[in-house]
């Protein structure tokens, strides 16, 4: 009666790098077949298979958007240089004291001529003096406006009262 056994090697001994490669391993099984004949050799056949594992790591970022988002490439700048589309908050209007800022913004648009959304106003009021930082917040409309060399300019506020401010945004661009 002839057994048969198996034997799986892999190509790599370390299961947690095989977990997280993305590059092709190999599986070598063996197959050895025994015969009760004590004249015949055993058989040994050797089948190569490729197996591929595939990795996708998947980045996100509040400031990133893909070319469907930001269909005129535009951007804005912060104090800081770097690019931003859709922000959830917007500092740049004052880099040197930032006295005025807008967060929580939620974009319904944005546009290759403007983008628009609502978020909160915070302004500080210089009571007693701005260094206390006594901020007031209000409800604003926000549109971004006046592109110059795909990066917006200006940004305008409209609270529920009405009232409207507009200021030149004063991040970091590259010239």
């Amino acid at each position: 009666m002839a057994g048969i056994i198996l034997v799986a090697v892999s190509g790599d001994d370390d299961p947690a790098s095989t977990a997280s490669s993305s590059s092709p391993s190999s599986v070598v099984t063996q197959t050895v077949t025994e015969t009760p004949s004590t004249t015949e050799a055993p058989t040994t056949t050797d089948e190569t298979t490729t197996e591929e594992t595939t990795t996708t790591t998947t980045e996100t970022s509040e400031s990133s958007s893909t070319a469907q988002d930001n269909p005129g490439g535009l951007v804005i700048y912060d104090c800081g240089g770097a690019p931003q589309v859709r922000p959830t908050d917007v500092t740049s209007i004052y880099c040197g004291d930032n006295s005025v800022s807008v967060s929580d913004i939620t974009w319904n648009r944005w546009g290759p001529r403007s983008a628009v959304g609502t978020g909160t106003e915070a302004v500080n009021l210089c009571r007693p003096n701005c260094a206390a930082g006594n901020y007031e917040q209000r409800q604003v409309d926000v549109v971004l406006g006046d592109p110059e060399r795909k990066t917006f300019t200006t940004i305008t506020l409209t609270g529920t009262d009405g009232v409207t401010q507009t200021y030149k945004l004063t991040g970091n661009a590259p010239n």
